[in-house]
């Protein structure tokens, strides 16, 4: 159910019933030369009415901007303080939990939102005892959809094979493939440190972490090659990823955190 196309009427009526949310959360960023800077709003505020109609759940509209600091020699992208995301769906969140909402089910495409939106989900427990949780779009789409990836630097990361693909087949309006080109191999900043993203370097067997911005180590804004990116692969990626977070709502919006509510709701 898309709240913004409903009357309170109908949202009153569904909340005898269910107390479930699905809150779609983006960003507006730059996603390399190929792919408009609207890409994550569309792809996150699809799948999110998709995985909604397919379990009858309330879906809010998608929050539009986030933290995307690391994407600011781009133009286009609109970044916000992390205090503001928090500040902002918080007090979306308190609302409707005044309402009788009772679980929040971030459907996030971002990871500059992974802390705000934790601090929500604590803070409407704690005011209200809501359930809050979080999934993370494109991890999902990299861990359940079986499709082959052509390209072996990162294809799965910032603008590369696997939103390139998606994008092909949710929103054509919004690719530019004739200016699809390969990025160079991400500049290292220091000798046997391998670059991974504008937060992450590896050493050796594991990770640590560096702010950098993504101009640092790839001009074009983009971590992978895009040109092997298809419609096809977008099918299985799409369907794989909408199927999962869908079970993944109906299994969230039973959760009972508090054990001693789960030994009273089982009596």
């Amino acid at each position: 159910m898309r709240m913004e196309l409903q009357p309170y009427s109908a949202i009153a009526e569904y909340l005898k019933k269910e107390h479930t949310i699905l809150i779609p959360v983006g960003a507006a960023e730059q996603y390399g030369p190929h792919l408009a800077t609207g890409t994550e709003l569309k792809i996150v505020e699809q799948i999110a009415r998709d995985a909604g109609e397919k379990n009858g759940f309330a879906v809010t509209p998608v929050i539009p901007f986030n933290y995307s600091h690391m994407f600011l020699d781009y133009p286009g992208t609109m970044s916000i303080n992390t205090k503001t995301v928090e500040n902002y769906v918080s007090q979306m969140a308190h609302g409707l939990a005044k309402q009788g909402f009772r679980h929040f089910l971030f459907v996030n495409i971002h990871a500059g939102s992974l802390g705000p939106l934790e601090s929500v989900s604590r803070s409407l427990r704690a005011k209200w005892g809501c359930v809050g949780g979080l999934i993370d779009v494109f991890s999902i789409m990299r861990d359940v959809a079986e499709v082959t990836y052509e390209i072996k630097q990162l294809p799965t990361g910032h603008a590369s094979e696997v939103v390139t693909s998606v994008a092909l087949h949710m929103a054509p309006e919004m690719m530019f493939m004739d200016r699809a080109v390969a990025p160079p191999v991400l500049r290292p900043f220091v000798d046997s440190v391998r670059t991974v993203s504008s937060s992450k370097v590896a050493l050796g067997a594991s990770t640590f972490q560096v702010f950098s911005d993504i101009s640092d180590y790839t001009p074009l804004g983009m971590q992978g090659d895009p040109s092997a990116a298809t419609a096809e692969k977008s099918k299985v990626i799409y369907e794989s990823a909408l199927n999962y977070i869908a079970e993944a709502a109906t299994k969230f919006s039973g959760m009972i955190l508090d054990p001693k509510l789960a030994a009273e709701a089982a009596e």
